[in-house]
């Protein structure tokens, strides 16, 4: 986080300096800058910027030639958006003030000739919420560091112990951000659904071999044993710092939409999105892949059985996102999954 800064704007040099030396007097920790116009203020920030400052509050005069007070917190906001804006006059002038409020995230308003007291407060709890968020943003940055460390750790130890496995596990990330992005998710929770759905059967690491391995059917009893792959799963990642999306996928991507899952046995919304998606990703690789038990199913014959699911496996939206978008789901299949790995990994 770089040095806190406080930049002050009025178009009268003497009440500038005013406001200036008060602003220092009342927050002799904080860098005070100060400026006679709007676009000498954006050049005032943008210095503070180049140099690894940090622009926190922005304290500006309404009525001034060429660039408003408002307008110039719009614009500070484009370069800065975490910046708190105060904005003082002597005027009431309501649609500019509604305008601050929504197009630039006006924090307070105080009239001129202002209150020292009402205007430090002003500050003081603007410099406080600055903090606040970037303390916030710094802890998010860090937890997803380690995510991703947990991630990356995890994939490449399938790879080593199971490189069929590995494939398995890139195309489901890679069908279940085609999915998200489908159903028209952010691509923040794109990108993260791309990175934790290799994590969805991390359980199984806990289930014996000689069973995942079978080559027939398994038994009542075989079955029960694989199904506590998904608990499994969510233990070892119990006491690590993990996305919450990690977990609602790897704990209830086998629930079905009709509620006939296992093992909670959720249905409709109150299965997480994450599991959704991740379920019908899965159930397509698994279908088009060859098992010991199995051998693999055309694309097209599988893709007929998705849609048929629609409603009873699988949430309809997210089979309807599938069908939408098949053409890129059939590369992807085809081994051809190069761009659209690339493309999410290289966004994370």
């Amino acid at each position: 986080m770089g040095d806190r800064c406080i930049v002050c704007v009025d178009d009268e040099a003497i009440i500038t300096m005013s406001l200036k030396r008060e602003l220092q007097m009342g927050f002799p920790a904080i860098r005070v800058e100060s400026a006679i116009s709007g676009p000498e203020a954006l050049e005032v920030m943008d210095d503070i910027i180049a140099a690894g400052g940090a622009v926190a509050v922005l304290v500006t005069d309404e009525r001034m030639p060429g660039m408003a007070g408002h307008i110039l917190l719009r614009e500070a906001r484009k370069r800065v958006p975490g910046v708190y804006g105060i904005l003082l006059t002597g005027y009431t002038d309501v649609e500019a003030l509604a305008e601050a409020v929504n197009e630039a995230g006006l924090f307070r308003y105080i009239h001129k000739p202002w209150d020292r007291t009402d205007l430090a407060m002003a500050v003081g709890r603007a410099l406080d919420l600055y903090d606040r968020e970037r303390e916030v943003a710094d802890l998010h940055l860090r937890v997803e560091q380690l995510n991703l460390a947990i991630v990356s750790a995890l994939e490449n130890s399938a790879h080593e112990d199971d490189p069929d496995t590995y494939g398995h596990v890139q195309r489901v990330a890679c069908y279940s951000g085609l999915l998200a992005r489908g159903l028209g998710q952010s691509e923040s929770d794109c990108r993260r659904l791309f990175l934790y759905a290799p994590l969805h059967d991390i359980g199984k690491s806990g289930i014996p071999h000689m069973i995942l391995s079978k080559p027939g059917s398994l038994s009542v009893e075989e079955f029960d044993i694989v199904k506590r792959h998904v608990s499994i799963g969510a233990r070892l990642l119990k006491s690590m710092e993990v996305d919450t999306m990690a977990k609602d996928l790897i704990l209830y991507h086998h629930e079905r939409w009709d509620g006939k899952g296992y093992m909670a046995e959720l249905s409709g919304e109150a299965i997480p999105l994450s599991a959704r998606i991740v379920s019908l990703a899965d159930v397509l690789d698994a279908m088009l892949c060859e098992r010991p038990y199995k051998r693999p199913i055309p694309f097209d014959q599988v893709s007929e059985e998705i849609l048929s699911m629609a409603g009873s496996r699988f949430d309809p939206a997210i089979v309807k996102a599938f069908e939408a978008n098949i053409d890129s789901f059939r590369q992807v299949a085809a081994g051809n999954m190069r761009s659209a790995y690339a493309e999410f990994r290289d966004n994370a």
